[in-house]
């Protein structure tokens, strides 16, 4: 069933929205989310005329574990003191029956390189307080090394502890923007 989502200019929720990361540690996979994004979605009538920009502050990443983020946020993975924001500009979005992908840049510590999302419409809807919501899915998988995210130990005489596959997860709301 095909979702439509009324045209407009909309601005990312960033209360009722996620991004978050899963990348492998030795032998399980480590989530985390970046608790502060921001963002606009403009739909247009003819979607894949609609656009899509957003910002992540990088410190805000959490992993449940304080050590482990304020490794994440040092030069040996993030860098954050130099690369404070990770962004998102959309270049094409091609429908395809449910769903579309979502093509882009992004950069993340300074290197920005092209990536393409699934990209899932969960329709809209009236919240309790009388405020509209549109909502979106998008994942991708991508290489932290190619973004320079290279922080890794090895084990001794093996591989490397941290996996370079990172998938990325994006729960979006976004309301009428003001």
């Amino acid at each position: 069933m095909q979702i439509t989502i009324p045209t407009g200019r909309y601005t990312v929720d960033a209360a009722h929205s996620s991004v978050t990361f899963t990348t492998r540690f030795v032998i399980a996979r480590v989530k985390g989310t970046f608790t502060d994004v921001s963002g606009t979605v403009e739909v247009a009538e003819d979607p894949a005329k609609s656009t899509v920009s957003a910002e992540i502050a990088v410190n805000s990443v959490h992993t449940a574990v304080e050590a482990r983020d304020e490794h994440l946020r040092s030069a040996d993975f993030f860098d954050v003191a130099n690369h404070p924001t990770a962004r998102f500009t959309s270049t094409e979005i091609v429908p395809d029956g449910e769903r579309y992908t979502l093509r882009g840049d992004l950069t993340i510590r300074g290197t920005t390189r092209p990536v393409e999302f699934d990209l899932y419409a969960l329709g809209s809807g009236t919240d309790h307080t009388g405020t509209f919501r549109i909502g979106f899915r998008a994942t991708t998988r991508v290489s932290r090394n190619a973004f320079g995210v290279n922080g890794n130990v090895s084990a001794p005489g093996g591989p490397a502890l941290i996996g370079d596959a990172t998938d990325l997860t994006l729960e979006i709301q976004a309301v009428v923007a003001s």
